[in-house]
């Protein structure tokens, strides 16, 4: 969901939910699941385990208060199945599929997990009324209190994930930057859990980086008020750099290529690069990673004990 979405949204959302959870597959058969023009496109995902490609389509999950939300983390169920065919006519998406059971699609997200070639892509952008690529306006990062809590708990298990990753890729005295720390929760996590560490948050939003200095004022993250490219051309180098929000309603996908490019160069030799968010990664990060000469380790994670994923992408700068 978005910032366009209506309540007929949502309504249609929730009961996309429950056909979901409850479906019922042809086993071996062909199937079709067409999705309408409009919002809910960008949802569709494809998963690329053991060199096939499987469709599915992110739906709505409960939240432990029980709301409903929309947020990166992938189930089994929301698989439809190994993608077949794809069209595209005025009544939206069809995406064929053969028929697989709920223990197929166990597996497929078990392998996933377990091979690093596996990746999860969304291949429809959200959109505008327009046509054009749905980029949040300026107005909805302004700080408040609904905002934090909603942006904070979408991101605990990417908080998780990347705090025992770079327990064991960093060391004290590595510098991690996080060049839109939005409410600074992350960064300030990192820096709790990582001693020795220098952590480094930065943000475009006063609102943001005010929040983050008042709510984060006793742990030792740094925050700083500026533009992440502005971060970049300043000549600061990192041996940790977080990118979440080269992502869908962030900003375009042209923009998210260039910043990629741009703040490449504030990592160290043999420094890594972290690319995930919210909402889907915009960039082809295969084929950015061998542009920019960059190896990509792997692109989706899990928590441990899970069976899930979410995109993260973990790049390693060349050694000068």
């Amino acid at each position: 969901m978005n910032l366009r979405s209506t309540p007929a949204d949502f309504q249609r959302e929730l009961q996309l939910t429950q056909t979901f959870i409850h479906r019922v597959a042809s086993l071996g058969k062909l199937d079709c699941h067409v999705e309408p023009a409009g919002p809910g496109c960008h949802q569709l995902f494809v998963l690329r385990v053991n060199r096939c490609d499987w469709v599915g389509r992110k739906v709505l999950q409960q939240t432990a208060t029980g709301s409903w939300h929309i947020n990166s983390l992938l189930k089994p169920w929301m698989l439809l199945g190994p993608l077949t065919d794809v069209q595209w006519s005025d009544e939206g998406i069809a995406v064929y599929f053969r028929g697989v059971s709920t223990q197929e699609k166990h597996a497929a997200f078990n392998i996933a997990q377990a091979r690093p070639d596996s990746e999860v892509r969304f291949p429809f952008p959200a959109v505008d009324d327009k046509g054009l690529e749905f980029v949040c306006p300026a107005d909805y990062w302004q700080c408040d209190d609904a905002l934090a809590m909603q942006l904070n708990g979408d991101e605990t298990h990417l908080r998780q994930h990347c705090t025992a990753l770079l327990e064991t890729l960093s060391s004290p005295g590595a510098v991690i930057l996080d060049p839109a720390c939005s409410t600074g929760e992350f960064i300030a996590h990192l820096a709790r859990e990582l001693p020795g560490r220098r952590c480094l948050g930065s943000d475009r939003s006063a609102s943001m980086v005010e929040h983050a200095k008042r709510r984060h004022g006793m742990c030792s993250a740094e925050f700083y008020l500026a533009d992440a490219r502005e971060v970049a051309a300043c000549g600061v180098k990192c041996d940790v750099l977080i990118l979440r929000f080269l992502n869908a309603e962030v900003m375009t996908h042209n923009e998210a290529r260039q910043t990629l490019r741009d703040m490449a160069a504030c990592v160290n030799p043999g420094g890594t690069i972290l690319v995930f968010g919210h909402t889907p990664v915009l960039i082809a990060v295969p084929y950015m990673a061998q542009s920019l000469k960059m190896e990509l380790i792997s692109s989706v994670a899990a928590r441990p004990g899970q069976v899930e994923l979410f995109q993260f992408y973990r790049l390693r700068v060349p050694m000068e």
